[in-house]
């Protein structure tokens, strides 16, 4: 069976792709971060450099690399290095405590920990936190690193201002890749490369519990990076700004993977500030600006928004989590997009599969994530029996390719029953989310299977009740879960943050939620906290487990 253009055309690996982008782009800025400006030529030739300085340290294709590093200009660097030579990329949150990096750094076999000594400043003490779990490094040879938790770790490579025993430092391993610039060893292993794969190992981010490491391969990012641009209309002329960290699907893929693959230049911010964002917006001509609900919701509570020329701005894009209609309607009346997209998928399936189209009216952008991409087909299944449902029917989000390779990831490394509970036999990927297609193929978002709530036998899903709440005018912030009822089994409970000068009570706010919704999907508490006391990922998606762990206590329930 003959297959769709734009499969052949995406039949590629990213090692290769930047070299296309290098060729065609080679003076064009790639990256902005503080006083650097670094083109598409000079970026190709650190990623050769640093690639060959890993192959000459022994790292092997299909190995996974650890990267633990805050935004930098060397974040690409070491991220595009490892793709050309075959092995993955497995990108570790900044924000990790102890136990989570350690416990990412076991289950993934990573043989090789690339880590800036501190990260934000002298806020984290990133090689501080490595030397509790690996105490043996200072007395280990570079390279041969013995670690009774971390057996398959060989190598540590360190980004800091001192040398430390025991690490080979970043910038000696990028100038040992000089001296080998005419042996054709890297050529070799960037040939050997398949755009099947896997290039990143992504953990997921965390909102419900212990991460797993999505297996993401170059095939299928490329496959859902191509269809999003067709789609929305970036261009080489757009230039964007890095809203999250690096380390997120978001950052790695839909930003930098992303420009790589269009030719766009990136300026990088090492943390999210709303009102460091207007400015680069302003001084850089930013054109394309993609963020999370959370992203934009900061930036139109800003007080200094008004203070910024935004008229550079194009195109919009919201993904990451679900969106509040009112803040789609709101980023697109006060940040003056000519375009704004909604946007819905996995990393563990290219990134995305759905987005709206250019042609949709706010109403539809700000209520749907739009429809599938060609790569991806999607279908709506009740999660109890497994039965494909009719359109406008509620149930769960299950995803399956077009061509193979083209929508959907392989599972989960290491976990084979996780994968095989994920990926059923005859390849749909079950999401756990929850939606309504309609007739024309518009997927609606209502929630996370496990943000389902079930109050006395009647479903309730937390983002409706989110999005009543956010439609409050005091109201900045909600977040909705259950808590344990003994009559009703679980009842809702929101957290609130307030917009600056606002002051409201608990039993003003149900009051409100009384009259917009039936009286079981009501919140039977609200917590009134601050911004900072909601608990975030990497990638700006509020972990509710944790919140519900803070309520119980709070509120003295049984859990």
């Amino acid at each position: 069976m003959a297959t769709a253009d734009w499969y052949e055309k995406t039949n590629k690996h990213f090692g290769d792709i930047l070299d296309e982008s290098a060729s065609r782009y080679p003076h064009k800025e790639f990256i902005v971060f503080k006083d650097q400006r670094i083109t598409y030529a000079q970026f190709q030739h650190s990623v050769n450099q640093f690639a060959r300085g890993l192959l000459k340290l022994g790292v092997k294709k299909d190995e996974n690399v650890a990267l633990w590093m805050s935004n930098c200009a060397e974040w690409p660097v070491a991220q595009f290095a490892v793709y050309k030579i075959g092995a993955a990329l497995l990108p570790l949150n900044t924000r990790f405590v102890k136990r989570e990096v350690e416990y990412c750094l076991s289950q993934s076999d990573a043989s090789t920990l690339i880590l800036r000594d501190r990260f934000l400043g002298e806020k984290i003490d990133a090689y501080g936190m490595l030397l509790d779990l690996i105490p043996e490094l200072p007395q280990s040879e570079a390279g041969h690193l013995k670690s009774e938790k971390f057996p398959k770790l060989k190598r540590v490579i360190l980004l800091g201002e001192d040398r430390r025993d025991g690490t080979f430092d970043f910038h000696e391993v990028l100038e040992s890749g000089q001296a080998h610039t005419q042996d054709d060893v890297l050529q070799r292993a960037q040939a050997s490369v398949s755009p099947f794969d896997v290039m990143n190992v992504v953990y997921t981010s965390g909102t419900t519990g212990f991460p797993k490491g999505g297996l993401s391969p170059h095939r299928t990012n490329c496959s859902a990076l191509y269809q999003y641009v067709r789609r929305i209309g970036i261009t080489e002329q757009d230039r964007t700004l890095l809203t999250v960290p690096f380390f997120t699907n978001f950052g790695v893929t839909y930003v930098s993977a992303l420009s790589i693959l269009v030719g766009m230049s990136i300026i990088v911010h090492e943390s999210f500030s709303p009102e460091a964002a207007m400015q680069a917006i302003e001084k850089e001509r930013i054109t394309f600006l993609e963020g999370a609900p959370a992203h934009y919701v900061m930036i139109l509570n800003d007080p200094h928004l008004g203070k910024y020329d935004l008229s550079s701005l194009r195109i919009g894009v919201v993904g990451g989590a679900p969106a509040a209609p009112e803040t789609i309607r709101t980023a697109i009346q006060k940040l003056g997009f000519k375009q704004m997209f909604n946007a819905y998928g996995l990393s563990e399936c290219g990134g995305l599969s759905t987005t709206t189209l250019p042609d949709d009216p706010v109403e539809v952008v700000a209520s749907t994530v739009g429809v599938a991409f060609p790569s991806c087909r999607v279908k709506i299944v009740d999660p109890h029996t497994f039965v494909d449902l009719p359109p406008n029917t509620p149930g769960e989000i299950w995803l399956h390719d077009v061509y193979p390779g083209s929508a959907v990831g392989k599972g989960y490394y290491n976990m084979p029953e996780k994968t095989g509970e994920t990926i059923t036999e005859d390849g749909w990927f079950r999401t756990g989310d929850l939606g309504i297609l309609d007739d024309k193929g518009y997927l609606k978002i209502t929630g996370r299977a496990k943000d389902m709530l079930l109050v006395g036998g009647y479903n309730v899903y937390a983002a409706e009740i989110e999005n009543v709440l956010f439609t409050h005018p005091k109201v900045k912030m909600a977040a909705v879960f259950g808590v344990p009822d003994e009559r009703l089994g679980e009842v809702a409970m929101a957290y609130v943050e307030l917009k600056p000068g606002e002051d409201s009570t608990e039993p003003e706010i149900i009051e409100f939620c009384r009259q917009q919704m039936a009286n079981y999907k009501v919140p039977r508490y609200i917590g009134l906290i601050s911004g900072s006391e909601f608990p975030m990922t990497g990638s700006a998606k509020v972990q509710k487990f944790k919140l519900r762990d803070r309520a119980i206590r709070e509120l003295g329930l049984k859990a």
